[in-house]
């Protein structure tokens, strides 16, 4: 009886040693992966690859090796219910970090079973909550996350061995392919990059971040580039100055004074980089009249590099300012005393290139800005 025992304890360990071990794929099939990020949202797939192997013409459609719509390899019902696997062997599983929509329908954020209905003018593709499993055997219905149907396209050449690619990348969309033979599966996924950012920055800003002045610019200066979430941008750009480890520099104001521009409350912004004006340096008055120039406010950037010399006489960064000024009033024999004086104080030789072509063109008449 104990040399039974003993028999069966060494087959069991025999089994799970096997069990454990780390194989190549099955068959000609290799194991592949490829991820890509949409704003800060990742999107991986892990699949396995097949080969056409002096297959070609005989992959797609009924009587070859993947059949059109659904087939009877199911386990579970023995009929008709079956999709292709999108791959080989397991499950090919897609994984989204955040929510995401596919071809315009919503799918939430985890790691689904993709499954495909082929056809020769439309595809069914299935996100199935059912990752785990081998291939479609035991595919069920009952699981789908989502279905969308796409159209299939037809490459010029044929690829050997089945991969997913990203074949289109844009700021908040990416457009999936699984390209096998002369057979081309693309869908379209949309990341909302925006809100998913901006609650990632909320996250952050409530640890010891949030008292770091830098990053607080850093979250405003976001939504300004995109022109959204203003009015907290506007709390976080405060927060750089008044909050705890704030502080009042000409960046912190000059932020806030921001702010207010993109919320139409310009006496607040020129309140606000009066102040900044007192610490700003000669090239910082010449940065915010440019800045003037871009909306319009020639007179307002006039006053700025005029007090700009009061304050600091003579230097590059004076002149340099004046000969914007000037040459945005239209004065271009001003602007021209001024870039002549810049350029004997320029501080290297891109400076005077740049300056050369500026006063070329002031020669004809022409604004600078």
């Amino acid at each position: 009886m104990k040399k039974l025992q003993l028999l069966l304890m060494l087959v069991i360990c025999t089994v799970t040693a096997f069990a454990q071990l780390d194989l190549p794929a099955s068959g000609n099939n290799t194991r592949a992966m490829i991820s890509e990020e949409v704003g800060i949202t990742s999107i991986t797939i892990k699949y396995s690859r097949p080969d056409v192997n002096k297959r070609e013409g005989k992959i797609w459609g009924d009587g070859n090796l993947v059949t059109y719509g659904f087939s009877t390899q199911n386990f579970i019902t023995n009929a008709n219910t079956s999709p292709w696997r999108a791959g080989a062997n397991e499950n090919t599983i897609i994984t989204f970090e955040h929510d995401v929509k596919i071809e315009g329908q919503p799918l939430k954020a985890g790691t689904y079973g993709l499954f495909m209905a082929m056809g020769a003018d439309n595809v069914t593709v299935i996100f199935s909550n059912q990752s785990d499993a081998w291939g479609s055997f035991y595919y069920d219905e009952k699981y789908d996350a989502l279905r969308v149907n796409v159209k299939p396209a037809a490459l010029d050449k044929s690829v050997e061995w089945l991969k997913y690619e990203f074949i289109e990348q844009k700021e908040k969309s990416c457009t999936i392919a699984m390209q096998w033979e002369k057979v081309s599966v693309p869908f379209k996924v949309d990341v909302d990059v925006d809100n998913i950012v901006l609650a990632r920055i909320r996250e952050e800003l409530t640890s010891r971040k949030g008292f770091v002045p830098a990053l607080l610019l850093t979250a405003a200066q976001y939504c300004f580039n995109k022109d959204i979430n203003l009015e907290e941008a506007l709390l976080w750009s405060k927060r750089a100055i008044d909050g705890q480890g704030g502080q009042k520099t000409y960046i912190t104001l000059r932020n806030l004074a921001t702010a207010y521009e993109k919320l139409k409350r310009i006496p607040e912004a020129d309140s606000t980089m009066n102040e900044a004006l007192l610490i700003a340096t000669a090239n910082q008055y010449t940065a915010y009249g440019r800045n003037l120039i871009a909306q319009k406010r020639t007179d307002k950037a006039l006053e700025v590099f005029t007090a700009s010399q009061k304050r600091y006489a003579d230097g590059f960064g004076v002149n340099n300012g004046l000969m914007y000024g000037w040459s945005a009033k239209g004065d271009y024999k001003k602007a021209m005393v001024f870039a002549e004086k810049a350029m004997a104080q320029a501080p290297n030789e891109a400076a005077k290139k740049q300056l050369e072509d500026f006063i070329n063109k002031l020669k004809e008449n022409k604004d600078i800005n």
